[in-house]
């Protein structure tokens, strides 16, 4: 059953009871020409009293610069959600304002934070060491096309143009008319039992895409995604089909996507993986990457592809 949404999902939602009930809010950004691009996420996990922290910033030719913060305390819950949507956590690493600015069309966030600097992407898989860089950032995310709301579970998604700046150390990246997505979620989410594959992007004609999928051996558990086309015409999908090639680290290198009738493929530029540490110690390589991709008919464009990997977990590649 699709959700019905409204202004009020913006805000936080009441938590259930169990462990791993967390509510998240992802955005990204990924330059037209693929030459710069990062991603934000910051999920609450209430029962846990803690929040997750991340910003993930590559550039072509630059070494992937990381803030996480899994220990962020989780701030407390308002009373009327709707009436005060805007999140502000803070720990010693990081502080950051998530904020919707016009509810389901337009979202702002801020962050001051300590990044470390990565030369091999892969070493976010072995404890993120690395030299230490001031970031701060701030970012606003206009919609072009309505939100999209899930079937399968209470989750909204939508394709975006990025504003506003980025600072690295003493560099700075002026975001400007920069293709993006963002999503809102809620709920019990295990990312260590079964393996998926998500993307977003735009391509040079002005075709927009988002795309989720199960990638577990011989079940299919789900799919979905949508289409915004040039004349900024939403259009639901039924049927995904991933495929993918990783490397000895478990970063994507190529593949092949299809999202309704549009058939293209990609190739990893950029890498800015996680490692996911279950409170019972269980481990997920969370790969992710700004891609490139084509279709058949000479369009092109960037965007950003992800995997969820769990350790033992069957996937299509494993």
């Amino acid at each position: 059953m699709t959700l019905n949404l409204s202004a009020a999902d913006e805000a936080r939602h009441l938590p259930g009871t169990d462990q791993l009930w967390g509510e998240s809010w992802y955005h990204d950004f990924a330059a037209s020409d693929g030459s710069y691009g990062g991603y934000l996420r910051l999920g609450l996990y209430p029962n846990q009293e803690v929040a997750w922290y991340w910003v993930h910033l590559v550039r072509a030719g630059q070494p992937l610069v990381v803030v996480r913060d899994h220990q962020v305390p989780a701030p407390p819950m308002p009373r009327d959600p709707a009436a005060e949507p805007t999140v502000r956590v803070e720990s010693p690493r990081v502080r950051g304002t998530w904020e919707p600015i016009e509810p389901l069309w337009k979202y702002r966030i801020t962050t001051d934070g300590t990044g470390v600097v990565l030369a091999n992407p892969a070493d976010a898989f072995r404890g993120e060491r690395g030299p230490e860089v001031p970031v701060r950032l701030d970012l606003t995310w206009q919609g072009v096309a309505p939100a999209f709301a899930y079937k399968e579970t209470t989750r909204f998604e939508q394709s975006a143009w990025v504003e506003g700046e980025v600072v690295i150390g003493d560099e700075r990246i002026e975001v400007a008319h920069c293709p993006g997505q963002r999503d809102h979620s809620w709920g019990v989410r295990d990312w260590w039992i079964f393996a998926w594959q998500w993307c977003s992007g735009r391509l040079d004609d002005g075709t927009w895409w988002h795309s989720a999928r199960s990638i577990v051996p011989k079940i299919d558990i789900f799919q979905t995604g949508y289409l915004v086309r040039p004349d900024m015409k939403l259009e639901p999908v039924e049927m995904v089909v991933a495929d993918y090639e990783l490397d000895a680290d478990q970063l994507p290198v190529r593949g092949a996507l299809t999202v309704g009738d549009l058939e293209m493929t990609w190739t990893a530029q950029l890498h800015a993986p996680v490692l996911l540490v279950s409170p019972e110690e269980k481990r997920s390589r969370f790969p992710r990457a700004l891609c490139r991709f084509e279709t058949a008919d000479g369009r092109q464009g960037h965007g950003w592809l992800e995997l969820n990997l769990p350790e033992g977990v069957p996937h299509l590649k494993s």
